[in-house]
């Protein structure tokens, strides 16, 4: 038997005994050692009805662990091998998948979500995973760094589909973990200016250590008035958008300069308003980012070498006090942006 954080209701939930999964063909066993809290989990369970998080579930998608055992016809692992999880199923298929375009799987969902399919994910200690969701950690990543992957994943697949060039200013709305992360890869991209917009101004301030040119506390400032400022009344070339409500997107738009890009990350209500004049008289593209395809060994090859850091902003808690973590992020408290859950 293993131990496992079920969903009770919104923010609840329950230590279980659960047995322990067992992998079928072309499955691995993996012993969970880390698991991270996503954006997605918190408002999973508020919106949409609360479908994407229902209880019973045992969520979490961002994982990392050690191969405890290899199901039939499973070839280049073994046990032991330190693995860090995507959690995005594609079929491999339809065609998205034939187009290699896997984060658009017509028939993919994630696993430890209830949207698309009843998946159990891993905020448990043992989980049954296909060996196409395995990454090889390198050895200088930990475990709470290779749980990263996804969120990393995410902000380096928007980065790139920017297609942003060298000198490009980048505005980035929202400085929690993702933002944080988007703050980093653009520097290394080689943006010009990049100015960062939030509400807590610890993380605010974690973002001038990233790299942020401008920080904009958005409940003191006029961000679109600064962000005008600081590009000469233009714009920006690419704007992250990493908040996902009406308002936050209307700033995007609003702070793109003519022909610029819109990053839609950002997912915390089903529906948003968007200003229309802005995005067609600039001819603004707003492009919508989900996961990531071929950015996991970059990203892990970049956690190792350094150049990205999540560890700074990653607290650790063991997975028992999973109900304590959640009240930690949901209520601010101690200016906590990522937790790692360790079972």
């Amino acid at each position: 038997m293993m131990k496992a954080a079920v969903v009770q209701g919104a923010f609840q939930f329950a230590i279980e005994e659960r047995p322990i999964p067992e992998p079928q063909s072309g499955e691995v066993l993996v012993r969970i050692m880390a698991v991270g809290i996503c954006g997605s989990d918190i408002h999973g369970m508020t919106e949409d009805g609360g479908v994407r998080r229902r209880p019973g579930l045992i969520m979490g998608h961002e994982a990392a662990g050690v191969i405890e055992r290899l199901g039939e016809g499973v070839e280049g692992w073994r046990p032991g091998d330190r693995v860090a999880l995507d959690p995005q199923w594609s079929c491999g298929q339809c065609e998205p998948c034939r187009h290699g375009w896997l984060n658009l799987c017509e028939n993919g969902f994630i696993f430890g979500s209830s949207k698309l399919k009843f998946t159990h994910g891993a905020m448990c200690e043992y989980l049954a995973v296909p060996q196409k969701q395995l990454n090889l950690l390198p050895d200088q990543v930990t475990f709470a760094e290779g749980a990263s992957l996804d969120y990393v994943g995410n902000a380096m697949h928007a980065v790139n589909e920017s297609q942003s060039r060298f000198g490009d200013t980048f505005v980035v709305i929202g400085t929690g973990a993702i933002g944080l992360v988007a703050i980093q890869i653009a520097r290394l991209r080689g943006a010009g200016k990049i100015i960062a917009v939030g509400t807590s101004p610890h993380k605010l301030a974690m973002a001038k250590k990233f790299g942020a040119d401008r920080v904009i506390h958005s409940r003191e400032e006029n961000a679109l008035e600064v962000i005008m400022e600081e590009t000469d009344g233009k714009g920006a070339e690419v704007v992250i958008e990493a908040v996902g409500v009406s308002d936050t997107y209307a700033l995007a738009v609003q702070a793109a300069k003519r022909r610029g890009k819109v990053m839609a990350l950002g997912f915390a209500s089903n529906e948003i308003t968007i200003p229309v004049q802005p995005l067609l008289f600039r001819e603004v593209s707003l492009i919508g980012i989900t996961g990531y395809v071929f950015e996991a060994a970059p990203v892990l090859k970049m956690i190792a070498n350094g150049k990205i850091d999540v560890k700074s902003i990653t607290t650790e808690l063991p997975l028992e006090e999973v109900q304590k973590a959640f009240e930690m992020i949901v209520g601010k408290k101690n200016e906590v942006i990522k937790v790692a859950l360790i079972p």
